[in-house]
């Protein structure tokens, strides 16, 4: 497998003394349901985003079958989407997808603020890993940056942070 810029999660611990208990999460997606809720506002780049997390999440042993994509028009509509995908597929991890671009208003910064604190809400309520892969930009460069770069996205990178959460709790 090729190498993401996402380590492998024992990468750089600390040495501790021998008697201290230790959990670190894996990237094997054997036997796990993931679900994706994608905004498709902006869908050339969260679609990119969309295909590099599922290249991802197969490419760790993830059955296609047991990976759930539901595409809402917005990022602001994820949350419940998260919610109501939860309840359906009884996952071991969500992955939020979107892209907000700052524009001259404060509309992108509203809308971040508050799905960080929405997603950190179902995250808790469902008590399931709510993985944030909503990027937020200042320009469409830096957006493409993030989404476009196949094993090096926020997508993939998203993949792999649900597989280790779920891995670990």
């Amino acid at each position: 497998m090729e190498k993401h810029f996402y380590p492998q999660p024992e990468e750089g611990l600390p040495s501790l003394p021998a008697g201290v208990n230790v959990s670190v999460g894996n990237h094997s997606g054997a036997g796990k349901r993931i679900g994706i809720v994608a905004a498709r506002f902006n869908i050339r780049l969260t679609g990119a985003l969309v295909s590099s997390a599922v290249e991802t999440l197969i490419s760790q042993g993830v059955s296609e079958a047991d990976i759930q994509v539901v595409w809402v028009p917005g990022s602001f509509e994820i949350p419940l989407a998260l919610k109501r995908l939860h309840h359906e597929l009884s996952p071991q991890a969500l992955i939020a997808i979107g892209v907000v671009l700052e524009g001259k208003t404060r509309h992108a910064e509203l809308i971040m603020r508050s799905l960080t604190k929405t997603f950190t809400e179902v995250s808790l309520s469902l008590d399931c890993p709510v993985i944030d892969a909503v990027v937020s930009a200042h320009t469409m460069e830096q957006a493409e940056e993030r989404c476009l770069s196949g094993s090096e996205s926020r997508g993939a990178y998203a993949a792999l942070a649900a597989l280790e959460c779920a891995s670990v709790l």
